[in-house]
């Protein structure tokens, strides 16, 4: 009966011919130390788990992300929760990571489910956004700054940026032309924001230094639209910009 020979490091059983082991490579009759075999084991682990991640399907991806997001959110959840509990017997600070880590959630699942509707991706986040607000405005004793002024700030975000997409949309050509557009609504919000702080402040319209801030984007915007112009009619990028 033939002496057989067994590999060091997995254990597989080796032929008498055989210099080395078929599975792992290590040498007949040479040892591997433990942290040598643990290192190779992490690696191997690691490089399956990678396999397996890119042997998903986009969905199995995105639900993948999804629950993993979940379980970290939640547990932070309760993690916090007791820990105030437990400080203070009483629920308190807690209450503030409870709404935020929930808005979280719920924009995280709308990014994820809606993954060809942004403009149902925008309504979504709008929504769980505004209840955020109001909740947190709650949680502060109802002190109102939520409807007066962090809602209308939010509406005035979320319709430029829903107004973005319509136009990427319709837009037979995009390029420097959506970036004109978005540095023209970045003037706009902040035109919004000063007059809902100063609605909000001093009862009456200021305007100030988002005139200026919003002016500035004028002629960036100007200059972005005219190179997507040229480039649009044929004009070669390097040699319009004589390099």
């Amino acid at each position: 009966m033939l002496n057989m020979n067994y590999c060091n490091n997995c254990g597989v059983e080796l032929d008498i011919n055989m210099n080395y082991c078929p599975l792992c490579g290590l040498l007949v009759g040479e040892k591997k130390s433990a942290e040598e075999a643990l290192k190779r084991e992490r690696t191997i682990f690691k490089d399956k788990i990678l396999s397996e991640i890119n042997n998903l399907t986009s969905f199995q991806k995105r639900k993948l992300f999804w629950e993993i997001s979940g379980i970290i959110l939640f547990s932070g959840i309760i993690i916090t929760l007791i820990i105030n509990f437990i400080i203070s017997k009483n629920i308190v600070w807690a209450k503030y990571n409870l709404v935020i880590s929930l808005s979280v959630f719920a924009n995280i699942s709308f990014f994820t489910i809606w993954k060809n509707r942004p403009l149902l991706r925008v309504l979504g986040s709008f929504v769980s956004t505004a209840v955020l607000l109001l909740l947190l405005d709650l949680i502060s004793h109802n002190i109102g700054w939520a409807t007066k002024l962090g809602i209308p700030i939010l509406v005035s975000l979320y319709v430029l940026l829903m107004g973005i997409l319509w136009i990427i949309r319709i837009s037979n050509q995009n390029g420097f032309n959506i970036l004109a557009i978005i540095f023209i609504a970045i003037g706009i919000f902040l035109m919004c924001i000063e007059v809902v702080v100063s609605l909000y402040l001093n009862i009456e319209i200021r305007l100030s230094w988002s005139i200026i801030a919003a002016s500035s984007m004028i002629p960036v915007s100007a200059l972005l639209f005219f190179v997507h112009y040229r480039l649009k009619t044929g004009v070669d990028l390097r040699r319009f910009f004589n390099i």
